[in-house]
């Protein structure tokens, strides 16, 4: 039986694909997908359209590597601009950021993406499960729901995981 979705949120934390290794010479912020990142991202989103988890919009974080993340998602989801926001305060948030974020969402929304960073987003996991999670390696997906109208209304320890989905490559 398929869950209707008019009865509550569903979140999924999608943390960006395989990056390539840093170095001294260049800022973090502009870091790019490594070939495989890029694999990863297309096996995401497959697995996100098979089990029907595509969302509504995507909060991405503007971060080179997460917005090439996000824009293969939304490729291969069949999404359009109009359903990413670009935000420059989740590079790197923490947990609280990223809950507070969440929190302020518009309430249209039923199914919401937040593309963006360890270890925010392991911690914001862990904060929303009552069981938590382990750390989320790059391009994996929480998707936790809460049977609740209002964005405004989820609350630490309160969600349900629904998938915890790992790239296949």
């Amino acid at each position: 039986m398929k869950k209707d979705e008019s009865a509550g949120k569903t979140l999924l934390l999608i943390r960006h694909a395989k990056a390539i290794s840093g170095d001294f010479s260049q800022a973090d912020v502009i870091r790019i997908l490594s070939k495989r990142g890029e694999k990863q991202a297309h096996n995401m989103a497959h697995q996100i359209n098979h089990e029907a988890l595509n969302p509504d919009i995507i909060f991405s974080s503007s971060a080179k590597r997460t917005a090439m993340t996000t824009n293969i998602l939304m490729a291969d989801m069949a999404m359009s601009a109009q359903q990413v926001q670009w935000r420059d305060d989740l590079y790197l948030a923490e947990a609280d950021v990223l809950f507070n974020t969440i929190r302020q969402a518009d309430n249209g929304i039923q199914k919401l993406a937040l593309v963006a960073h360890n270890p925010g987003l392991s911690e914001l996991a862990n904060i929303l499960l009552s069981d938590g999670v382990t750390s989320m390696s790059p391009c994996t997906v929480v998707a936790i729901s809460w049977p609740v109208q209002h964005w405004s209304d989820i609350s630490v320890g309160s969600g349900v995981l629904c998938a915890y989905l790992e790239p296949l490559v």
